[in-house]
């Protein structure tokens, strides 16, 4: 789903059949009450680690327990990538919409809810261990329901990242999509990712809280971006393990003698160190 959208864009804007952004480009657009929270229902709001962190922060509640009772999960038809999406507004209302169709938690709402309607598809590039990034902004296509175009406030796209506080969700993104990526590309999971590796993925990915604990390591001593960062390549070094176990991946010619000391040994070392 995710990586067919994302390839489907990266097309179109090579063969100038969606017109690419550049940080200068200009653009009108306000969300005003005539169409307030047309756009919070019966739609699909993918999530990534960082929304959820965010979210239920900003909610004082573990982020076990925002999972639970706000997101849904199911397997990426093509990666076999656990893909996570908000419940409530791909059935109905957002759960987080007011009467009024405002947001009640709009400093905090996730990466795609504050950058409508600019979208941004990334591609990563990658040879041998290196790996580049490539990145395009795009309108996204405009709804009939949708009123914003037709106001009179006209931004830059650089200006509109700055009032929505986009680049650091984007930063945050992109070290779990390269990561997703990485998983995908060069460990092949489609053919080895199930429920139970998935399922001890959780903490990692969307319980940060639950793995401080387990840690012992408070905000003082990591802060929030950081931790963000080191869960990646914890993430990362767990799933080319695996991917070993099952006969894929970078190291399938190495072996696992060659890796020094346990895998949790290992992993607490990237969570408490970076490295």
């Amino acid at each position: 789903m995710v990586f067919d959208f994302q390839r489907g864009i990266m097309d179109k804007l090579a063969n100038d059949t969606l017109k690419q952004l550049n940080m200068e480009d200009s653009f009108t657009f306000a969300c005003g009450s005539e169409c307030m929270g047309r756009c919070c229902q019966n739609i699909t709001i993918l999530l990534d680690p960082w929304d959820v962190e965010v979210m239920a922060r900003h909610l004082d509640m573990p982020g076990q327990q925002f999972f639970s009772n706000y997101c849904e999960m199911e397997p990426d038809r093509d990666t076999g990538w656990p893909m996570v999406w908000l419940a409530h507004a791909a059935n109905g209302r957002c759960a987080f919409m007011l009467e009024d169709g405002k947001c009640s938690i709009y400093t905090a709402r996730s990466r795609n809810c504050r950058t409508f309607p600019l979208g941004r598809a990334v591609r990563y590039n990658r040879d041998g261990d290196e790996c580049s990034k490539e990145e395009r902004v795009f309108m996204v296509d405009r709804m009939q329901f949708c009123l914003g175009h037709t106001a009179d406030r006209v931004w830059t796209v650089q200006e509109w990242y700055e009032d929505a506080g986009a680049q650091e969700y984007y930063q945050m993104s992109d070290q779990y999509t390269e990561l997703i990526d990485y998983a995908a590309r060069v460990l092949q999971c489609r053919e080895w990712m199930n429920p139970k590796i998935m399922q001890m993925l959780m903490p990692f990915l969307f319980a940060p809280d639950m793995l401080r604990g387990k840690l012992g390591i408070d905000e003082e001593q990591i802060d929030h971006r950081e931790f963000h960062r080191r869960r990646m390549q914890a993430v990362k070094l767990i799933l080319t393990d695996m991917a070993l176990g099952f006969g894929y991946g970078p190291q399938i010619d190495v072996g696992a003698e060659a890796f020094a000391g346990s895998l949790m040994d290992r992993v607490k070392k990237v969570i408490l160190t970076g490295a």
